[in-house]
């Protein structure tokens, strides 16, 4: 039984909003498409309420949100109801999803390729027409394109591990339901290339909206592009005036993994099946004309062309990592295996180890250069002389202190016959100091030099020169993938130079 669209409520955008509006003259609209007009008279007989004072502008290719007059921080700019969210639960194949036992994202994808299966008759055939086919994340290039543009980046082995765990997934869950003849599925609209490309429009655009839908798509919350640091709008889930005349004003941003947005439901019943909609909040102000942003979260730029197919130049929450295996490579060139093995073990035994992520072990490198503590700790502990080893390897159980820097500070007492005792609280920065010898401080630039090694052959000038004449447009993979290239790269310029300032002052 297919969901019936539900009834509009009465409009509940704030009236001072429209007087605004009103009162300003813009200036003549662009025309608008076919697919837009359809999209909006789509949204009018599902309930959906959208302010005249956003704008949906495809002038430029994609689709973006603009502000028609000046927006403030509180106003209410449109209203979505659940049942207008493609869930699990709204879709037309819940039964087989839930029968097969699927959830989460993959449940989404099957209920995503279903109702784009049935084109015209799907209840959602207004929204559907205006999504793409396909996200141009990495997910969905060839291993080719994966091997020409990432390799050397943060996503070159995570992409191609991404796209065999995908393809089993489609193999052992939704192969079989289309060789069991039971729900008369197509091939052609359930196939390999059709589940990769639903997999990119639910991993980029979908919603955690609350327990009882799980993971969707919200129509027009999609629409809003991002840019970091700068959210103008926030969605919150509140109960309709029919069930309840509360509003929750709860606007904060909570971020998961996995989605754009965790929206705030702290006002709506456990069960979901509610008169509960979805309100676009602006929390930040948006003067006429100006794009109104959302913001998927706090993401350096491997993370956004992974999840969502684009980068930001200049992204401050760009990261490199270098991975412990690298790290014993170089150690053992240097030294031996046996001894790197000795080294990290002490290290280890000392309670320390670096991030993790998809079984590799690593350390980061942040935007400005900075090495993760955990590095330090264990480059100063490779480059301990004997002595000082077999002492720290005798009173690793008297080493726990109550905070790192305490550790930190009880690790140089032990490694070092002469030592200044620190004076008062010390920023965790400056006891960093306390680790990076010269020795330390060598290690780290012959570290940079091997993980830019794994770029190839061309410089960084050179990828900056392709970068410049690159077209954003019709070289999008490349553009993006040279936009990550050239900061990761530069991250590592930035790391030899933390290195060569403090290696220069210890020689002075």
């Amino acid at each position: 039984m297919e969901p019936a669209a539900p009834r509009a409520n009465p409009t509940r955008l704030n009236p001072h909003l429209r007087s605004r509006c009103r009162k300003r003259t813009p200036p003549t609209p662009p025309m608008m498409s076919r697919r837009l007009r359809t999209f909006k008279r789509w949204m009018r007989s599902h309930g959906i309420d959208c302010s005249d004072a956003l704008e949906l502008d495809d002038a430029g290719g994609g689709i973006s949100v603009r502000a028609v007059c000046d927006l403030t921080e509180g106003d209410l700019v449109a209203t979505i109801p659940k049942s207008a969210c493609l869930t699990v639960r709204t879709s037309g194949a819940r039964d087989m999803i839930e029968s097969a036992g699927l959830a989460g994202f993959l449940g989404l994808v099957v209920a995503l390729m279903y109702e784009r299966s049935r084109g015209p008759a799907s209840p959602w055939q207004g929204y559907l027409q205006l999504l793409p086919e396909r996200e141009c994340v990495p997910l969905v290039w060839s291993l080719q394109e994966v091997d020409t543009f990432l390799s050397g980046t943060e996503l070159h082995k995570a992409v191609k591990q991404d796209k065999t765990l995908l393809y089993e997934d489609w193999r052992e869950c939704i192969e079989p339901l289309i060789l069991s003849g039971e729900w008369k599925l197509d091939r052609d609209n359930f196939g390999v290339e059709q589940y990769f490309s639903a997999k990119s429009l639910v991993s980029s655009r979908s919603f955690e909206i609350d327990d009882y839908h799980g993971f969707g798509m919200v129509p027009l919350a999609d629409l809003f592009n991002h840019k970091t640091g700068a959210e103008n709008v926030h969605f919150t889930s509140v109960c309709s005036p029919s069930s309840s005349d509360d509003e929750g004003d709860d606007h904060a941003s909570d971020e998961t993994n996995n989605d754009k947005l965790l929206i705030d439901d702290s006002n709506t019943s456990s069960s979901g099946e509610d008169n509960a909609a979805l309100e676009m909040i602006i929390v930040r102000s948006v003067e006429a004309g100006f794009e109104v942003f959302n913001t998927y979260g706090s993401m350096g730029n491997a993370a956004l062309l992974h999840r969502y197919g684009f980068t930001e130049a200049g992204n401050p929450f760009d990261i490199v990592n270098v991975d412990l295996a690298l790290l014993i490579r170089w150690c053992s060139s240097t030294f031996s295996n046996r001894y790197a093995r000795a080294r990290i073990s002490l290290w280890r035994r000392l309670n320390y180890s670096g991030c993790t992520s998809q079984h590799t072990e690593y350390f980061e490198i942040s935007y400005d250069g900075e090495p993760q503590l955990e590095l330090l700790v264990l480059l100063y502990i490779i480059f301990l002389a004997d002595d000082a080893y077999e002492k720290l390897s005798y009173m690793v159980d008297a080493f726990e202190g109550p905070d790192e820097s305490t550790n930190i500070v009880n690790l140089i007492k032990i490694t070092r016959n002469k030592f200044r005792k620190v004076k008062g609280h010390k920023k965790p920065e400056d006891i960093k100091e306390l680790l990076v010898s010269e020795n330390v401080c060598s290690a780290l630039i012959s570290l940079a030099d091997l993980r830019e090694s794994l770029y190839g052959t061309s410089s960084l000038d050179e990828d900056m020169n392709m970068l410049k004449r690159c077209c954003p447009v019709k070289d999008r993979k490349l553009c993006h993938s040279l936009i990550l290239r050239t900061s990761e790269r530069m991250i590592l310029a930035r790391l030899r130079d933390y290195a060569l300032k403090r290696s220069t002052g210890k020689r002075a």
